[in-house]
């Protein structure tokens, strides 16, 4: 089942029309979170949203993506290490082993508490940072849950998920390292903006072909990337497994996939976002989210 939300109605539909929804009965877990977790109708960023997340986590599940943003950034920031990198694999043949995640990658899903307040609409117009001048974009599968869980097994954990959108998880890239070196994970070029698709599909959809799903990023109405989620060192159920370790989990909460490889610009310094650009990303079978990017004194109420 899909759904979109218009106004204050929840629309829903099996094939191509929507409908308004009279009888929530019929419906499950996913049009439930819609119902409870309404966006702020006096917000022009989130009043489109299909629900407002109580919370949002990130995760970072593909070693692909991993390796080739590792590349990127080097290539821009540390061309010393890029240089190093690129000699090492063109003699050995082997990909460069400081480009690669650390050993805690491997043992566990690895991910961070993002903010959920910055979670805006298909649409919406999203500022870049006057701190940023790289700013790209992430191409995720979002994760939303529909049953509390705590302590979960990974049956527990899947069974939990109530559907999926699109997510675009924005970023500065000129920041990210050294925030992410401190110790303390990504701070400004994670938290200022997000976007997900005004439509949500419940999880029998998806589930079963979810290694299967194709999506892209479109620039200004051209087809930079078509990319699938790939090779993930561990299931979302898994995933979601671990975050629920001695942690309790809600409905409603959001949960990025990570970035699928190659949906993203850092990714051997492909692609960055300028103002002035409108960006779109597409999962097929989901849905699609679209913004224009402003400069920051777009929204400046200072003055």
């Amino acid at each position: 089942m899909r759904y979109l939300r218009k106004g204050d109605k929840i629309l829903g539909s099996n094939g191509e029309t929507y409908g308004e929804i009279n009888d929530s009965g019929k419906h499950g877990t996913l049009f439930q979170v819609l119902s409870r977790y309404e966006p702020p109708g006096d917000d022009p960023l989130k009043k489109d949203l299909p629900f407002q997340p109580p919370s949002y986590r990130d995760l970072m599940l593909s070693e692909e993506h991993y390796y080739n943003a590792a590349q990127g950034m080097a290539q821009l920031y540390y061309p010393l290490a890029s240089k190093i990198g690129q000699l090492y694999s063109a003699i050995t043949g082997w990909k460069f082993p400081g480009f690669h995640p650390s050993a805690l990658w491997y043992q566990q899903p690895i991910f961070y508490q993002s903010n959920h307040l910055a979670i805006y609409a298909d649409g919406a117009p999203i500022h870049c940072p006057a701190y940023c001048d790289y700013l790209d974009v992430e191409l995720e599968l979002g994760v939303i849950l529909g049953k509390q869980i705590f302590n979960a097994s990974v049956d527990e954990a899947t069974a939990a998920i109530a559907g999926f959108c699109v997510l675009n998880d924005f970023s500065a890239r000129n920041v990210q390292m050294a925030e992410m070196s401190s110790g303390f994970g990504p701070q400004h070029s994670k938290s200022f903006a997000n976007s997900i698709s005004s439509t949500v599909v419940s999880v029998d959809e998806i589930f079963p072909k979810i290694g299967e799903l194709t999506g892209r990023v479109i620039l200004n109405g051209k087809v930079v990337q078509e990319c699938k989620p790939g090779k993930w060192q561990f299931t979302i159920g898994e995933a979601i497994s671990h975050i629920s370790k001695g942690t309790r989990l809600y409905p409603g909460e959001l949960i990025g996939s990570g970035t699928w490889p190659l949906g993203t610009g850092i990714e051997l310094a492909r692609f960055r976002l300028q103002v002035g650009d409108s960006v779109r990303l597409e999962i097929d079978g989901i849905g699609s989210v679209s913004n224009n990017i402003v400069g920051e004194e777009y929204f400046d109420t200072s003055a």
